[in-house]
């Protein structure tokens, strides 16, 4: 599937002059702390330099669904998930987390200098935006499954086929995922198991 960083092909030295154009702001959160509630326009881009934390969304009856897990050199932002109206979306940190925010508005405007890494970082950007978008459907495959079974198996197959072998998240982030109950999911994975179908060891998936 490939993955893509939003300093790919920016050397060291080139961060540090990018931060002259870019003016980032680096802050640190702390578990279960809101390190960004999303706006209706394109304000900012964050990069997860360090930690783990997830995107949500709560919908117009006060129900939160997890939509995105992220790790180390994950970027979020409105320029990857436009919040919808009447939507509510944010990012929680899982753990102690440090991230740089860019002001959207840095990144587009016309360089004066015409760093080339300016322009390195906008492709890396378009490259971005294309996996996340790859991911959502990815992930609207596996919800529009009837049965906990099918969006598991769905998932599972994924899984194997992308990242193979192991699970990016806990089995309470992956029911919430899946928009499916937890002790269900967990009966559901049992029954699997025992009927041959999967073999899950921790976090390690087959498919069999």
């Amino acid at each position: 599937m490939g993955t893509y960083a939003i300093f790919d092909g920016i050397s060291p030295a080139e961060q540090e002059r990018m931060f002259t154009c870019f003016q980032p702001v680096k802050q640190q959160f702390s578990t279960g702390e809101t390190v960004m509630r999303y706006a209706g326009t394109l304000q900012k881009i964050g990069i997860l330099l360090s930690g783990r934390a997830h995107l949500s969304c709560v919908d117009a009856q006060g129900r939160e669904n997890r939509l995105e897990q992220l790790g180390p050199d994950d970027v979020f932002g409105e320029m990857f998930t436009l919040p919808m109206e009447s939507l509510h979306y944010f990012v929680t940190a899982e753990t102690a987390c440090e991230v740089l925010f860019i002001d959207y508005a840095h990144v587009i405007k016309r360089c004066e200098k015409a760093c080339a890494h300016h322009s390195q970082l906008v492709h890396n950007l378009f490259c971005m935006t294309a996996h996340k978008s790859r991911m959502q459907t990815m992930h609207l495959s596996v919800l529009s499954q009837r049965t906990v079974r099918l969006k598991l198996l769905t998932y599972f197959e994924l899984l194997c086929r992308y990242v193979p072998g192991r699970l990016p998240m806990s089995y309470s982030a992956l029911a919430d995922y899946l928009s499916v109950d937890r002790s269900a999911m967990m009966r559901e994975i049992k029954k699997m198991k025992e009927e041959g179908l999967v073999r899950i060891e921790g976090k390690r998936v087959e498919l069999l």
